[in-house]
């Protein structure tokens, strides 16, 4: 029998890094909102260090790219929506293009919300593009 309970939404961070900054910050605020609101959270950054790592949530899935920089993670990245399928992919308005690409990459329908580093915008945006139930 197939289960009468919702499937969570899932949803991919992708953050160019993890250094202490204002827009990253707000990302990962936004992480932690978006999981005690229900949904499946991954943040996903190229490389695995970064101060505001250890202000994300346990419960969330941190993704490693092992990679240098942004620009190099389109593969990487393009292979992580191809295995996790989530239904939306929030990326940083100058890392759009990695995004983009990514899913394009890996055939995936995921709405792409592009984040300005403003956590009430960020919020909005990713509220906007939610897929609707019922």
């Amino acid at each position: 029998m197939p289960s009468l309970t919702a499937v969570p939404l899932r949803i991919a961070l992708f953050l160019p890094d993890l250094g202490d900054r204002p827009d990253r910050l707000a990302a990962v605020g936004l992480a932690n909102e978006l999981l005690q609101a229900g949904a499946a959270v991954d943040v996903v950054a190229p490389t695995g260090g970064g101060l505001l790592r250890a202000a994300l949530d346990p419960a969330i899935g941190q993704i490693d790219l092992g990679k240098r920089h942004a620009a190099t993670s389109f593969l990487a990245l393009a292979r992580v929506l191809a295995e996790r399928q989530p239904s939306l992919l929030a990326v940083p308005r100058e890392a759009a293009w990695v995004g983009r690409l990514a899913r394009r990459l890996a055939r995936n329908g995921a709405t792409l919300v592009l984040l300005d580093g403003d956590a009430d915008a960020d919020r909005a945006a990713i509220r906007a593009a939610m897929p609707r139930s019922g």
